[in-house]
């Protein structure tokens, strides 16, 4: 469905971050990229987002060209991003913002979406009329996925959802993330803890210095001498 061809792009014209990237998801369910602090993860995704102040090479989307068009039109396609550091509205409830992700639903349809996203993450019907900034780092973190979720979006683009949280709570979002892919929705992962990255997807990339140089299977990446050594600390 996501097709990146020869993407090279950054904030300032002339100085890449990321330099002639290209990979295909295909139907994959669930796909990692994985690479060092710095490698360029990041870049990429807000890329892929539309977010990018320039970029040369193309990104396709179910077959259309989308690297030229805005990112709400982007998001209008099916492309959501949850990024680093989670970005809910921290003066709005849990269910107001759940109400923001389905913007353009109807009253009826936001109010089910609504419904549905809260008993999947059952935490946040305890706090649905709570501040979201008054909530913990994992119920933010959960609550960000929820309303991404509200607009049922075709890719949904997960950038470090670890970081910063407790154990128990990084066991529950990851538990969680095979169900978000669906019949006609595909997952896209940057994770920092690799080894979770890896059991929960089919397919990974390997980022380095801004370029993919290794991908393959997640199953068969996770025997990789290379990532063992560089990113699990095995020998």
């Amino acid at each position: 469905m996501l097709r990146v061809s020869n993407f090279t792009g950054g904030y300032r014209r002339g100085v890449a971050i990321v330099e002639g990237i290209s990979f295909d998801i295909g139907r994959t369910p669930v796909t990692s990229i994985v690479g060092s602090n710095g490698a360029g993860k990041t870049t990429l995704l807000r890329g892929i987002g539309g977010l990018l102040s320039w970029h040369g090479g193309e990104i396709h989307f179910d077959g259309r060209r989308i690297d030229q068009l805005p990112a709400h039109e982007i998001a209008r396609l099916g492309i959501r991003m949850v990024p680093s550091g989670r970005g809910t509205f921290p003066s709005m409830t849990v269910l107001e913002n759940l109400q923001v992700g389905g913007h353009h639903l109807g009253a009826a349809e936001r109010a089910a979406r609504a419904d549905r996203e809260m008993q999947r993450f059952p935490r946040l019907r305890e706090r649905w009329a709570q501040q979201a900034g008054m909530l913990s780092g994992g119920e933010q973190q959960m609550l960000a996925i929820a309303r991404a979720m509200m607009s049922d979006p075709r890719l949904l683009i997960l950038d470090e959802p670890s970081q910063g949280l407790a154990p128990i709570v990084v066991d529950q979002i990851f538990e969680l993330i095979p169900t978000l892919a669906g019949q006609n929705a595909q997952v896209l992962l940057v994770e920092q803890d690799v080894g979770r990255g890896l059991e929960v997807s089919e397919e990974v990339f390997v980022i380095e210095k801004g370029r993919v140089i290794l991908s393959g299977r997640s199953a068969d990446m996770a025997n990789n001498d290379k990532i063992r050594e560089s990113y699990l600390g095995l020998g």
